[in-house]
């Protein structure tokens, strides 16, 4: 899809799909994941990455969709501190979206060896970057690239008004995480007790505890033994029975109701993780 004009109902409904394609990717690896791939449908482009970048500008790791060559990656651990986004960053402590041709002319791009050992091979010609919260001194940013035509006044402000939810999708999955971690003693996760007295078939019940557990429709259904498109059918029932109508806000239910089940039965009143909010 391409973004026309940032208040256009293409832009609007280019922004809704996006951010419903991330925001019940609750496990940090499957978010990463699906995040490169969503944005990519969103704003076209040859090459999206993940880039986890350390205090001294040096790439700690880097996901890319599609994997280019080794050697390229081995160029970019080198070059990637010439990178006048990532230096820009590095200065400012910003994290809006920028392209190349914000901070450096084409002809001065042409001259880095960064361009003409990395991007030149690769077709690249323009890039747009945006960043995700890090530790400190750190940057974790997701960049596009493409090389037929750079990045629009539309594009750019398309990616700052998706960052922030971008961003809360990736802080609930981080907090998500930390939340199982601190749970080892509950492996199977919230009590199907606790869902079944909501109203839930026992069936639905496993199906959106396994949602508020970070799977994906795929996983459930391999988990379970049904069908993806029977997974759907109960979510769908499941979140009707609940009053939420998405993903995030079922695993965050799903986890209120077994905190008050779990309160009930201490006589203290529970309340839903708020990381999960």
């Amino acid at each position: 899809m391409s973004v026309e004009d940032d208040d256009s109902p293409g832009a609007r409904d280019a922004l809704l799909e996006l951010i419903g394609d991330v925001c019940g990717l609750l496990d940090i690896d499957e978010l990463r994941q699906g995040l490169l791939e969503a944005i990519k449908r969103a704003l076209p482009s040859d090459y999206v990455s993940l880039n986890d970048i350390g205090p001294d500008g040096t790439p700690l790791a880097t996901l890319m969709s599609p994997e280019t060559r080794a050697d390229l990656y081995e160029r970019w651990e080198e070059l990637a501190h010439e990178n006048p986004i990532l230096r820009f960053y590095q200065q400012t402590g910003g994290g809006q979206a920028w392209r190349f041709s914000d901070l450096i002319g084409q002809d001065e791009l042409h001259e880095l060896p960064l361009y003409r050992e990395l991007y030149q091979p690769l077709g690249v010609e323009y890039q747009i970057a945006f960043t995700l919260p890090a530790d400190s001194g750190r940057i974790l940013a997701i960049a596009l690239s493409r090389g037929e035509h750079d990045y629009s006044d539309a594009e750019r402000d398309f990616v700052n008004r998706a960052r922030p939810f971008l961003i809360q999708a990736y802080l609930n999955a981080i907090a998500f995480g930390e939340l199982r971690t601190a749970r080892p003693d509950d492996a199977s996760g919230p009590r199907l007790s606790a869902l079944v007295a909501a109203g839930l078939t026992r069936r639905e019940a496993e199906v959106v505890r396994q949602v508020a557990l970070g799977g994906s429709n795929q996983h459930i259904a391999s988990a379970l033994g049904i069908s993806s498109r029977t997974v759907g059918k109960h979510l769908e029932h499941s979140f009707r029975k609940l009053g939420v109508g998405d993903r995030s806000s079922a695993a965050s239910r799903v986890w209120e109701l077994d905190a008050a089940e779990q309160g009930a039965g201490s006589g203290v009143v529970g309340q839903a993780p708020s990381q999960l909010v």
